[in-house]
């Protein structure tokens, strides 16, 4: 069910929670590549759990532990924005190659890709059909619906 989804996406935020952020501050690594390993790891686990807390909000009916959920989530998308940051501030580039994070963590390169939220959709949908309807008045009060419409024909 999407509880034990919850539970279980909510017990691996606080695994990964205080293995970033451990009691005794760790010694400064000067590896660009160790650094850049731990960042990516940790991307790469926040990702998994932003996946699994996506699948949970979108399907949770209670509206209390929905707003919780996408509290977590919008927190979750937050962190993922400054790992990614930090390896862009780290390696000076856009583009990563995790081949070595995601073998150790026996993942595929799939993992790597970020959803859009359902929410997100569903949020700006109405918006949208507002857009479209004022674009079309706009378009069909200056005439230029009957021209594309001409041209598209010829």
């Amino acid at each position: 069910s999407y509880t034990r989804m919850w539970v279980q996406a909510h017990g691996a935020l606080e695994d990964l929670l205080v293995d970033e952020f451990p009691p005794t501050a760790p010694r400064p690594l000067k590896d660009r590549l160790q650094v850049f390993q731990g960042l990516a790891t940790f991307y790469l686990k926040y990702l998994q759990i932003f996946r699994g807390l996506e699948a949970v909000y979108d399907q949770i009916v209670h509206p209390q532990k929905r707003r919780m959920v996408r509290h977590v989530l919008d927190g979750v998308m937050g962190r993922l924005l400054e790992l990614k940051n930090e390896m862009v501030e780290l390696e000076f580039s856009e583009f990563h190659y995790f081949d070595d994070v995601l073998q150790d963590l026996k993942l595929t390169p799939e993992n790597l890709e970020v959803p859009i939220p359902q929410y997100f959709v569903r949020e700006k949908m109405r918006v949208l059909r507002d857009r479209e309807k004022m674009l079309a008045h706009v378009m069909a009060k200056g005439g230029h619906i009957e021209q594309v419409e001409q041209v598209t024909s010829a």
